[in-house]
């Protein structure tokens, strides 16, 4: 029983907790019978995977629950009555009626001393003039009329195809093909046609719903649904992968009248400064590959399952440099492509008494990216690890639940946190002069006269530098070490984004230096404390963060 119940955990946690369906009233019908349905799935429903290796189709977001949360009331002007409705009389003056009357199987509203009113395909907004009409067959004297439609009777609509969960589904008449394709999950993004949908009718085709005119122009064609009517999600067709520079990779669905590349484009369209697109994929069974320009990309037909890559006209001669914090320029600015650190220094204006010169170091996405796969990488051992520690004995096997779940916790956590990117670029107190990548970020430090005491320690909080003061000193005046305070490792980090891992805390620190005290782990009590160990000093070091378990 123990490992059927840590198979069940592990398999909650690496797949994700199905959605509740929770359970819906039943419409009935006239003679008070109930009509099963399968109930709506509740929620948002997350976009699953197109293809591996290809980007997830255009639209693919469209689907994530929000039209159950804005669905139409089904009671508008142009709403037409059917059998089941409920209306509401209201007559005044020669004749007086306040009574709701329900739509028969005959699509007539029964009056009492009028008689049948056929309502049955009235528009919503033409219903007052229809009653009317028919009361002037017996009262002829002045009277008024108010009619309003109370209720609309909903209907069975079946969603099949290429959707995520066909069924058949409650709604009301007048609901979107929109709504009733969210409630079966969306169309599925690996088969399923984003541009070839049909409602039918008896067998017969009634609308048709090409979803990338409402994404790209709002156009969605208006139906008023019966019951038994099919919304049916066709296979997908020629679709084109879309690479390079661009605002979003899609696979872009095309049709048998649009499969150029102006039509391509005209989904989503290239960055500025795109200058040509490259076209992979096979003709007649054999590799295919060519590059054109953009204006010849426009009239070259393409085929089910190319791949488009755009690309600019080339690298430019010029990056752009931010600089941060202490100093009397621009916080961009241009530099030549190839530029130097120290040539970037010698033409930025800084006040020398307030800026920290000895401590200027760079901040730069792609190593932030770097220290981000390391974490990450380390994060998915350790779930693994985790997750598979089990155990035929009954105690050991709840300890190790306890643990899988502290551990998920601490890796949840962990992914929310962003690395820096820091670059060191100080050696022995000299500057060097490295190379600039665009989008990098020289930071100047302002001159500090406190140090930072962060982490396991009873109150974190700065204090004013002391000469003759060590990491003891000032760490007794943050309260001193938490229970859980690691005092054997500690990191001193420095302004110049320098860190240095400590065995002893007596030991001077500089002003502007930040004294991190990291958490004790364990090793007795959980098996991957050391898996557990690195992690936390890698957060440490990237972002200069004391994550705790």
């Amino acid at each position: 029983m123990p490992i059927k119940f840590i198979l069940s955990l592990i398999l909650c946690l690496t797949m994700g907790t199905a959605h509740a369906v929770d359970e819906a009233a039943k419409p009935t019908t006239e003679s008070g019978q109930q009509r099963s349905f399968i109930p709506p799935p509740r929620g948002a429903v997350q976009p699953l995977p197109a293809e591996p290796g290809k980007p997830p189709p255009f639209g693919v977001n469209l689907f994530t629950g929000n039209f159950l949360k804005t669905r139409q009331d089904g009671l508008n002007p142009d709403y037409r009555v059917m059998q089941g409705d409920q209306v509401s009389v209201h007559a005044w003056g020669s004749v007086e009626i306040n009574e709701i009357f329900t739509v028969d199987g005959q699509g007539n509203i029964f009056i009492p001393g009028i008689g049948p009113v056929k309502v049955e395909g009235v528009r919503n907004a033409s219903l007052s003039g229809v009653v009317r009409e028919k009361i002037q067959e017996t009262y002829i004297n002045s009277f008024e009329v108010y009619t309003n439609l109370v209720t609309a009777q909903p209907v069975l609509v079946y969603v099949t195809g290429a959707v995520n969960h066909p069924g058949r589904y409650a709604g009301l008449p007048s609901d979107s093909v929109l709504f009733f394709l969210d409630l079966a999950g969306g169309v599925d993004p690996a088969l399923g046609s984003y541009r070839h949908i049909e409602v039918r009718r008896a067998g017969k085709r009634l609308a048709r719903v090409d979803l990338y005119d409402f994404l790209l122009h709002g156009k969605i064609p208006t139906v008023q649904f019966r019951d038994g009517d099919t919304v049916l999600v066709k296979k997908r067709g020629p679709a084109v992968a879309l690479r390079g520079d661009v605002s979003r990779e899609a696979m872009i669905e095309l049709t048998n009248e649009a499969r150029r590349g102006k039509d391509l484009l005209e989904v989503i369209p290239g960055l500025a400064g795109t200058a040509s697109a490259s076209i992979s994929g096979f003709r007649q069974s054999e590799p295919f590959r060519e590059t054109l320009t953009l204006e010849a990309f426009g009239q070259r037909r393409l085929e089910d399952g190319d791949t488009v890559t755009l690309t600019g006209a080339g690298l430019s001669p010029t990056i752009l440099v931010k600089v941060e914090g202490e100093h009397l320029g621009a916080p961009v600015v241009g530099v030549r492509r190839g530029a130097r650190l120290v040539d970037v220094l010698n033409h930025l204006a800084v006040d020398p008494g307030l800026a920290d010169t000895r401590s200027i170091h760079i901040r730069r996405a792609s190593v932030a990216v770097a220290q981000r796969d390391s974490i990450n990488d380390a994060l998915f051992r350790l779930e693994r690890d985790a997750l598979l520690a089990l155990s035929d004995s009954a105690g050991e096997a709840a300890i190790r639940v306890q643990e899988a779940e502290l551990t998920q916790r601490f890796v949840e956590r962990a992914r929310n946190i962003d690395p820096l990117g820091r670059v060191v670029t100080v050696r022995d107190g000299e500057q060097q002069n490295i190379l600039l990548e665009d989008g990098d970020t020289v930071v100047i430090p302002v001159r500090s006269g406190v140090v930072r005491v962060s982490g396991q320690v009873t109150l974190a909080q700065a204090v004013t530098h002391q000469p003759d003061w060590t990491i003891r000193d000032y760490i007794e005046q943050a309260g001193g070490y938490s229970d859980r305070a690691d005092r054997d490792r500690l990191l001193l980090l420095k302004p110049s984004a320098e860190v240095v891992i400590l065995d002893s805390d007596n030991v001077a620190v500089e002003a502007g230096d930040e004294i991190l005290v990291l958490p004790r782990i364990d090793n007795k009590s959980l098996q991957n404390a050391a898996d557990i160990m690195e992690i936390i000093y890698k957060i440490a070091v990237s972002a200069a963060v004391a994550l705790n378990i």
